[in-house]
């Protein structure tokens, strides 16, 4: 599956459509899948908390139509409802997890991988623009990584050779 995000807000039109599809299928089906792709979408697309959702809310909608319109409402049919939902917030707690798994793997490809345009000379870096910045500044922006500056005892000799003495005691 593809590793975008959605709003949680696209998870209103999947509820509408398992309610319609639930209603519409009768008391008789004894494992609606619809609904648990409808849940798997909105953990990977949404996130857990959408698709936690989406599970709680779809089998008191069941369990509300078991007991009103179709008069199925025993004690059975609301176990199994409400067991069936445990077990697709639970796989829909781990699609959740691993797409966020994936995200950061993705993520840390892009950051971490690739050819940089260089000038050879001052050491910026072309960014997508086509715009020059400084190293520090490409890479902080893109990664976790962090500067802090200082001088190799090379380049302390060549440009501050007062200071030679102190490092290559060092050294």
């Amino acid at each position: 599956m593809p590793l975008g995000r959605l709003q949680p807000i696209w998870c209103i039109p999947l509820v509408l459509t398992m309610f319609a599809i639930d209603y519409f299928s009768g008391p008789d089906p004894t494992f609606p899948v619809l609904y648990c792709l409808a849940v798997f979408a909105g953990a990977w697309y949404v996130g857990a908390a959408a698709s936690m959702w989406m599970a709680a809310i779809a089998p008191v909608f069941r369990i509300i139509l078991l007991a009103t319109l179709w008069d199925h409402a025993d004690t059975f049919s609301v176990f199994t409802t409400l067991l069936r939902a445990v077990f697709v917030a639970l796989i829909a707690l781990w699609i959740a997890r691993f797409a966020e798994h994936e995200r950061a793997v993705q993520r840390h490809v892009e950051t971490l991988e690739g050819l940089l345009p260089i000038c050879a000379f001052c050491k910026s870096i072309r960014n997508d623009d086509g715009k020059w910045e400084k190293l520090e500044t490409y890479i902080t922006d893109r990664s976790e990584a962090q500067f802090s500056h200082g001088f190799c005892p090379d380049c302390q000799r060549a440009h501050y050779p007062e200071f030679a003495p102190l490092t290559a005691a060092k050294d």
